[in-house]
């Protein structure tokens, strides 16, 4: 073979060889940036974002708008001689988003701890450039949000348990063997009457027992009255007519003239009291003149006198004789005076 061919197959094999490991270079390269979530064909522009937290967030997060992704992160690096400690993390975005100037560029955590970036739109008149700096905001994860939750719970629990434990220790001074022994005749006094009342009961079911036929009588009475209500419906009817006929009759009565008028009659009976205590009239002189008392008085005692001693002595008095008049009769002497009366 000639020494020229052997020589032109020397530098194909040469090419190859250089063109295959090319080749694995550009794949590794462009393997790597799609593991890295970067995307060489498409022009991107970079915006950047200082936090004082990233909350776990890493390079290849996502940048998404609404849900939907327009880039990623591609770097994070920590500013240098910073007190604060910030970092200062590196975009890509879609050349072709317009991004409004003071949006917010706000971390935020899925259910799975998976971190990225969510872009908030800020109505503005104008639009950020390439190499801008964005307004940051770290949102609360899911854990923060239940720690702040769950922290007024946690206080209370431990306020409630703090005055559980108060109430157990002031139960357990109030319960002690005295106490216990108290409650223990309690509820044997508790369980007497329980007893008790089942005996009475027991008592009460016997009686009404053996009182059946009495009861059974007296709720027949009871119907039989009911009936005879029932029965003569139209005659209580009637009599309750009549008196509300009544009622209304004495209803219509003047009774403002007859109570004035006994008003005056009273005030005349009150004159006439007025003359007989002043003594004025007969009557009053008679009730106010104790002489005339006094001699009536002694009137009515020697009458009663007189007819004692006509019932005693009739001869005294009426004289019947058939052969003439009797001179000598018994003369009637007052008990009160020596006078004697023929």
């Amino acid at each position: 073979m000639p020494l020229e061919i052997i020589q032109i197959m020397k530098i194909r094999k040469e090419f190859y060889i250089g063109l295959v490991a090319t080749f694995t270079l550009v794949g590794i390269y462009l393997g790597y940036n799609f593991l890295q979530g970067k995307d060489i064909f498409n022009r991107t522009q970079k915006y950047f974002v200082v936090y004082n937290k990233i909350a776990g967030l890493n390079v290849s997060n996502s940048v998404n708008l609404n849900g939907f992704k327009i880039g990623m992160v591609s770097n994070l690096e920590l500013i240098k001689n910073d007190s604060l400690g910030r970092i200062i993390v590196e975009l890509s975005i879609d050349k072709n988003i317009k991004i409004p100037r003071n949006s917010i560029a706000k971390i935020e955590s899925d259910f799975l701890g998976l971190n990225s970036i969510s872009m908030v739109f800020v109505k503005s008149d104008s639009y950020a450039k390439d190499g801008d700096t964005l307004i940051s905001q770290v949102a609360s994860t899911i854990q923060e949000e239940v720690s702040i939750q769950m922290l007024p719970i946690k206080v209370k629990t431990e306020n409630m348990l703090g005055s559980l434990d108060s109430i157990l220790e002031a139960v357990k001074y109030v319960f002690n063997k005295e106490t216990q022994a108290n409650l223990a005749n309690t509820f044997l006094r508790i369980k007497s009457t329980i007893e008790n009342i089942e005996h009475s009961s027991y008592t009460l079911d016997t009686v009404i027992t053996g009182q059946k036929s009495a009861i059974i009588r007296i709720l027949s009475n009871i119907n039989s009255i009911t009936e005879n209500l029932r029965n003569n419906n139209d005659e209580i009817t009637h009599a309750i007519g009549n008196f509300a006929a009544i009622s209304d009759t004495l209803a219509q009565i003047n009774i403002k003239s007859t109570i004035s008028k006994a008003d005056l009659a009273l005030g005349d009976f009150q004159k006439i009291v007025d003359k007989i205590n002043r003594g004025e009239g007969s009557l009053g002189l008679l009730v106010n003149d104790n002489k005339l008392y006094k001699e009536l008085h002694a009137a009515s005692k020697e009458l009663d006198q007189l007819l004692q001693d006509m019932k005693l002595n009739p001869q005294r008095y009426v004289n019947f004789s058939v052969f003439g008049r009797n001179q000598k009769r018994n003369v009637y002497v007052s008990p009160d005076s020596a006078t004697v009366k023929k």
